[in-house]
């Protein structure tokens, strides 16, 4: 029994190959890492783990979570299908800004190539704001990089 809530052990009775397959090691192992993690910060957390199995049973999964972005860090290649890379509003900006381009498509979205074109593209629309603060009438389009394929 998982910390002694019967409501989580009957999840994991059901589900725990399940589990233990996507966390890597049995759910008991996970939730004793986490319950020292929570004992040394917050011990108020586990008070609230022991009433509440779907609230344990989150721990679990944001150890998961917390785990996958360091072993995408760290480079594991055991967990490599678990890698998880946050990156926020930053992933829609950059296919907003590549979406009919060259790098659109995944297989062109080397990290050469994205690199090249962020600098030229900043180095384009900088020199396009330069000019336009000197008094040059500078047409609009002229701050709107399309990425291209560049050579290194």
């Amino acid at each position: 029994m998982v910390c002694g809530n019967p409501n989580l052990s009957a999840v994991v009775d059901k589900h725990g190959p399940e589990l233990e397959k996507i966390l890597g090691k049995s759910v008991e192992d996970v939730w004793a890492e986490t319950h020292q993690y929570w004992q040394e910060r917050d011990p108020a957390v586990l008070e609230l783990a022991t009433r509440d199995s779907k609230y344990q049973m989150g721990l679990v999964f944001r150890w998961y979570l917390g785990k996958s972005s360091r072993w995408a860090i760290e480079g594991q290649p055991d967990r490599v299908l678990d890698y998880q890379i946050w990156c926020g509003p930053s992933m829609g900006a950059f296919n907003s800004w590549v979406a009919g381009s060259y790098l659109e498509q995944a297989e062109h979205r080397k990290v050469d190539q994205v690199a090249l074109n962020l600098l030229e593209g900043a180095t384009h629309i900088s020199r396009a704001h330069q000019a336009r603060k000197c008094g040059v009438p500078v047409p609009a389009e002229a701050f709107n990089y399309i990425p291209r394929p560049l050579s290194v």
